[in-house]
């Protein structure tokens, strides 16, 4: 882990001071069966630093098998979430001299307030149909949609219900998660490999909210 409190150092001169060392940790990963969506599965992950700015807005992680660049709500668009994947990236590689990667995943998480009194989910997000029984439907974990594209890619798209905000309604939590199976780690390759997923998850989000969602947001250049 030394080269990753080097990681620290570098990212605390670029306004990332807030430092916390996380032990080992596990994350959920879903996976999809023939005709329904599996349970998710828990994976153990291997420790890593974690460096918050002074806002607590935006995270970097660096681990011995990770790098990971995240923005809390509110978004500011892609334009303010690029440099911080990119600026990140740049540090991480400058210490961990990665040669390889597994995968390289972009994720969105989106959150689309409901009030069931005036409208029903599927008046917001196109793929949650009519007929069924929404709230049953979250037993298995909610909506699954997914592509694979002809050079490996693949994007999956999950809709599922939040906790309620009140008496009236809920959120659904559109989750938008796009992998690239071993991406090529030079800057130049990683930075179009980010933008094609970009481009991607945006076609997808415009795809799967109505019209009806896409008039309550606020736009993004």
């Amino acid at each position: 882990m030394s080269s990753f409190i080097r990681f620290a150092s570098l990212a605390e001169k670029e306004g990332f001071a807030n430092v916390v060392d996380a032990g080992e940790g596990f994350q959920f990963n879903f996976a999809v069966g023939p005709g329904k969506i599996q349970a998710p599965k828990v994976k153990p992950v291997p420790g890593r630093i974690q460096t918050w700015n002074s806002e607590k807005t935006e995270l970097w992680q660096a681990g011995p098998e990770l790098f990971a660049a995240n923005r809390r709500s509110p978004y500011n668009g892609w334009e303010s979430f690029r440099p911080h994947i990119l600026k990140g990236f740049d540090l991480y590689s400058r210490t961990a001299k990665p040669k390889k990667a597994a995968t390289m995943v972009l994720t969105y998480i989106n959150r689309i307030e409901v009030d069931l009194s005036k409208n029903r989910p599927s008046e917001f997000v196109g793929f949650l149909p009519d007929e069924v029984n929404y709230a049953d439907e979250i037993a298995n974990f909610g909506r699954h949609t997914e592509q694979v594209f002809k050079d490996g890619d693949r994007i999956a798209i999950i809709a599922g219900k939040n906790i309620p905000s009140d008496e009236a309604g809920y959120a659904v939590i559109l989750n938008i998660s796009y992998t690239t199976p071993t991406p090529k780690l030079e800057v130049g390759a990683f930075k179009k490999n980010i933008e094609k997923a970009h481009t991607r998850i945006i076609n997808a989000f415009e795809k799967s909210i109505t019209d009806l969602q896409r008039g309550k947001m606020d736009p993004y250049d």
